[in-house]
């Protein structure tokens, strides 16, 4: 397990510096304007994304590390086969019905349907994405860790990089970016294809435990996604999108932060669903109360960090023309501290329950957010420092909600350690 969790925190680190600089040549080759586009676009696919894969992005492995351990009556392949089936028929009728309303969607998403041409790349990157989240489900519950890793790192960290140096048209790099997804993830998918024993008579069962598992955690993706991309799509709407771009550069420092900590949850999911099946409550216990010290302890780190250096670290990454991101990058990534809580112990809690217990709490979390803002947008129409603000704390509310699952967790395991 130590090297699943060396090599899998390797991999993010090598997406996080590529997305570092990625971000700096989108502020190069993009100017200011074209620099918002792109990171307002990659919220918005991330926003899109999670619900389009109808919570199986946790269930797909989770399924399958549980057939895995528990029982040999049940074939594992069967949960990826049903569970890739129902994501690209949903992903393919969104994406379908996302083109068909393009400046429906434009208006939605960029504030103006003005932005109708954004909407074609990104259908791209969606199935591209949707592809690699089927395959890397496969590769988590089944533990081979190398495999996912290696097609993280293709698809996160090396193609994001790479577009930049053949095209400086932005609509061309998103479009790039999708169609390679899609080539480098239908390729895994052969491999996988090829090494699987299925039966399809079992289709309708495996797809019944996956539905039940997965679809009650929808909200709780898609509301996560939204708390991570709707304040930049609501300052698009209130103050323009250059303003939005410099609030999604701050979330996605953010969300930088919290990639370092999510191969905790990545190895974590199938390996505490393993432990669960198995009965081995004390190795989990230890699992989880040593993995939030190193959490806690490194955020709290990085934070005072940041805050300090700020102004030099952005002026240095992105130039002196975006100044401006400063003050709004200091803000949200305070909320560092209870992200990083989130992310990495998010996985013992859909491990430890069937129910959706993380979609209840990002709902409370959610609907704080939408509280603070709609009252910022009645008394404070066009200043969206409110809306960050608003964002801030309901990050702090989902870190809290995590933390006392988590302790809920632990009381539940010393029970059952000392029967």
């Amino acid at each position: 397990m130590r090297k699943d969790y060396i090599i899998t925190f390797a991999t993010e680190f090598f997406i996080l510096i590529s997305g570092v600089l990625v971000y700096k040549l989108a502020a190069i080759y993009l100017g200011k304007e074209g620099f918002s586009e792109y990171a307002l676009s990659k919220k918005t696919v991330s926003l899109i994304q999670p619900a389009l894969l109808i919570g199986l992005g946790v269930g797909i492995p989770r399924f399958i590390a549980y057939a895995k351990s528990e029982s040999k009556n049940i074939n594992p392949d069967g949960y990826f086969i049903s569970g890739l089936s129902a994501i690209l028929f949903i992903g393919l009728f969104f994406i379908l019905a996302l083109n068909i309303f393009r400046d429906n969607a434009a208006f939605l998403l960029f504030g103006s349907p003005d932005y109708f041409y954004l909407i074609y790349p990104l259908s791209f990157m969606l199935l591209g994405l949707l592809l690699h989240s089927s395959c890397y489900a496969y590769f988590r519950g089944n533990l081979m860790m190398y495999k996912a890793n290696l097609l993280q790192f293709i698809n996160a960290a090396l193609i994001p990089f790479i577009v930049f140096f053949i095209s400086t048209n932005l609509v061309q790099i998103l479009l790039l970016s999708g169609v390679l997804w899609i080539i480098i993830s239908i390729g895994f998918l052969i491999l996988i294809l090829k090494s699987i024993d299925y039966k399809c008579k079992d289709f309708f069962l495996y797809l019944k435990d996956l539905l039940s598992y997965g679809i009650q955690r929808v909200p709780g993706d898609f509301c996560m996604a939204g708390l991570i991309s709707l304040p930049a799509i609501l300052t698009a709407h209130m103050a323009g999108i250059i303003e939005a771009g410099l609030v999604a550069f701050g979330i996605s420092i953010l969300t930088m932060a919290g990639a370092f900590f999510a191969p905790i949850g990545l190895v974590l999911l199938p390996k505490a669903s393993q432990l669960l099946a198995n009965k081995d409550f004390f190795l989990l216990r230890h699992h989880i109360l040593r993995l939030l010290k190193i959490t806690v302890f490194l955020t709290i780190i990085g934070v005072v960090f940041f805050e300090i250096f700020a102004d030099a670290i952005i002026t240095l990454y992105l130039g002196a023309g975006f100044s401006d991101a400063v003050f709004t990058a200091r803000i949200i990534f305070v909320s560092a501290i209870a992200y990083t809580i989130y992310v990495s112990m998010r996985s013992i809690i859909d491990a430890y329950y069937v129910r959706a217990k993380n979609t209840i709490n990002i709902c409370y979390s959610m609907l704080l957010f939408i509280v603070f803002s709609s009252a910022t947008i009645v008394f404070a129409e066009k200043d969206y420092l409110y809306i960050i603000v608003s964002f801030v704390l309901a990050i702090f509310f989902l870190g809290f909600l995590t933390l006392m699952e988590i302790k809920n967790i632990i009381k539940k395991i010393e029970v059952k350690m000392k029967q």
